[in-house]
């Protein structure tokens, strides 16, 4: 269903008539797949490609990047701030829920915005996807308890998870596949930065004005992304009445992802922490969560008219590898930017904000190489090789950190962070271009947001797991030292106090943090097998598919004939030079 095409002239040639006769709907794609050009006629959706001018698609980037920035920031701005707000509202024992909530609907929601985008229109999902994210970070703002707190950070990110896989499907709707390649390294850039800065921009607002500029800054620049997508995206209409929409909607398949996202993610935030891994409060509900996957399945192969996630696709092994790697780079991600900044609260005493500033070396370095790979992936048509160097740069990185330890001088620290940063850039959007160029263009939205959500659980996955294996060698490594059990609950608990901790001796303090540096190293140690993996999977399983799509030059047609239509509506028969102007601009660009 996913290989590489066949030509069919005759089906060509009436494709394209029929485009040029309906300039409001894009055609059905031969993209680069074996399936007869007939099916794809009858694809259960309609395509939303909509290639813009170069001058209207800069303004609708700036939109897009500008919302991505918002649901990036807000993964991880809130991390610095947790302890003021557990001591503002006197709740520390459950103040970890704020960035928990959030983490959670916006994971759990995210299959089911591809299927939507499908069927109700981008700019509708989008536009409701920044609307639900603006109210919950008003509603965050002004927060006068705890449990409001928890509850508005939710309903911002239902709209977060939104944001996050809308944007990346209108990025492939308005841009050609060859060019792709550069606007989503832009994106990986918006992703990185936002990602990283977080923590930093949350600790000065914590410290230098209010906790509640950690959401109030969300205000205003969602704002501006809502009046940028609503006035210059291009609204592609999706044929239907608004019954017959609803009725395509995957309830079902909705309801039990949404309930096994849930069941499965929030015993993995508990463990080691509220509760241990083995008690019948985290075993059960994971229980749970798998038997839900396996109704989950039953019901998108059974019962759902257009599923949530069609698992045909999982039968090409490239998508398959790409939407694996895709997890374990969410995973791998999370795990560098949550022990890199506690390394250096723990081992070399800094706060919280110095630390976030500490890793910037990595930060700098995932976003140049994200902008330079991404260039090179549209330059060179080819993406195999960016995957294949970045994932093997990763793997030395992850490599080279399972040496680090108390003594470590700094310098070590900033290299090992530059070849992370080297490897991981060409890795973190790459992955989507190479999905993207092995399916059919109306299969282009749910492989996104699977591959999205895939991504996300990695990513929320990571904090927990890993927190399982630094514990669990601390509280060896300390038993064997005869450390009083209390104390090795209490440096379990918060390893920033090892040096602060009254009672322990210098010797003490020191095999303390020998043993933190032991956990930290085991963790690389699973870092460098997984990079290792994704290294061997692109070597062997991920091929090149050609980013110069068959259909191209339909679709160039249909966009001359979407924006001279447009024209004519807004201005009249006196638009249509402008109209002809911007379809030049597309010819140029595409």
């Amino acid at each position: 269903m996913l290989d590489q095409p066949t030509n069919s002239s005759d089906n060509e040639k009436h494709a394209a008539t029929q485009m040029i006769a309906a300039p409001e709907t894009a055609a059905t794609s031969t993209n680069n797949t074996d399936s007869d050009s007939s099916t794809r006629q009858d694809a259960p959706v309609q395509t939303q490609t909509n290639l813009l001018p170069m001058r209207q698609l800069l303004i609708v980037f700036s939109g897009l990047s500008t919302a991505m920035l918002c649901s990036m920031l807000n993964q991880t701005i809130v991390a610095t701030a947790l302890p003021t707000l557990g001591a503002v509202f006197h709740e520390a024992d459950i103040v970890a829920w704020v960035g928990t909530a959030y983490l959670l609907t916006s994971t759990a929601c995210q299959p089911l915005y591809g299927r939507l985008s499908d069927i109700f229109g981008r700019k509708v999902i989008l536009l409701g996807s920044l609307g639900f994210f603006l109210f919950g970070s008003v509603l965050s703002g002004v927060s006068r308890d705890m449990i409001m707190l928890i509850v508005s950070r939710a309903i911002a990110g239902i709209g977060g998870g939104g944001i996050v896989t809308v944007v990346s499907i209108v990025v492939s709707d308005v841009v050609s596949l060859k060019d792709r390649g550069k606007y989503q390294g832009i994106i990986g850039v918006v992703v990185a930065a936002g990602t990283a800065m977080g923590p930093v921009i949350g600790g000065v607002f914590t410290e230098k004005t209010s906790w509640r500029w950690c959401f109030y800054i969300s205000v205003p620049l969602s704002a501006v992304a809502i009046v940028i997508v609503a006035f210059a995206l291009p609204l592609k209409k999706v044929e239907g009445n608004a019954m017959e929409k609803i009725k395509k909607i995957d309830g079902w398949g909705s309801l039990v992802s949404f309930a096994a996202s849930i069941a499965i993610l929030l015993p993995i935030s508990w463990a080691g922490t509220r509760y241990a891994w083995t008690s019948a409060a985290v075993l059960a509900p994971l229980l749970i969560g798998i038997w839900l996957i396996g109704v989950f399945i039953l019901v998108e192969v059974k019962l759902a008219r257009l599923p949530l996630i069609p698992l045909s696709m999982f039968k090409n092994t490239h998508v398959a590898v790409c939407i694996t790697t895709s997890f374990l780079t969410g995973f791998m991600t999370f795990v560098n930017l949550y022990y890199l900044p506690q390394f250096y609260q723990v081992v070399q005493g800094d706060s919280a904000l110095r630390s976030g500033i500490l890793i910037l070396p990595l930060v700098l370095s995932q976003i140049i190489t994200s902008f330079t790979s991404g260039f090179l992936v549209s330059k060179y048509g080819c993406y195999r090789i960016n995957l294949i160097v970045g994932y093997g740069l990763w793997t030395i990185a992850s490599g080279v950190f399972t040496t680090v330890d108390p003594a470590t001088p700094a310098w070590k620290l900033v290299v090992f962070q530059l070849i992370t940063g080297l490897g991981s850039g060409q890795t973190l959007q790459t992955t989507l271009v190479a999905i993207q160029a092995a399916v059919q263009r109306h299969e282009m939205a749910v492989v996104t947001g699977a591959r999205n959500y895939l991504r996300m659980m990695g990513s929320t996955l990571a904090v927990a797991a890993s927190a399982a294996i630094v514990n669990n060698v601390v509280r060896s490594k300390l038993t064997a030292l005869d450390f009083d059990s209390a104390v090795i609950s209490s440096i379990v608990s918060d390893p920033t106090t090892i040096t602060s901790m009254s009672g322990l001796s210098e010797v003490e303090v020191t095999e303390a943090l020998d043993a933190y540096a032991k956990g930290v190293q085991v963790t690389y140690y699973m870092m460098t097998a997984l990079a290792g993996v994704q290294f061997l999977l692109c070597v062997f399983f991920v091929r090149d598919y050609s980013l110069e799509r068959e259909d191209d030059a339909r679709e160039k047609e249909a966009a001359k004939n979407w924006l001279q239509e447009r024209k004519r509506k807004q201005n009249g028969k006196g638009g249509v030079a402008e109209g002809v102007a911007g379809v030049e601009e597309v010819e140029d660009r595409v």
